[in-house]
């Protein structure tokens, strides 16, 4: 797996990274303590789309999930 780069988006609180790996994508949101990932396969997308699918409404989506990520774990512990 290598890494293309850091997306846009990305804050303090979220890091947004695009690797590519065995014919996918690979676009990885980072918390301090969870993470989520998406692969993309590059039959269905180019490394231009896949940046451009990770608009602000997506990035919205992202964070509601962490936040019930989030509540999740807290109901464990």
């Amino acid at each position: 797996m290598y890494f293309i780069g850091e997306l846009t988006g990305s804050s303090p609180d979220m890091k947004i990274s695009l690797y590519k790996w065995n014919a996918k994508f690979f676009v990885k949101f980072e918390t301090a303590d969870l993470e989520q990932v998406y692969k993309i396969s590059e039959m269905d997308a180019s490394e231009e789309t896949v940046k451009e699918m990770i608009d602000d409404t997506f990035i919205q989506k992202v964070i509601k999930r962490f936040h019930e990520m989030y509540a999740d774990i807290g109901e464990l512990l």
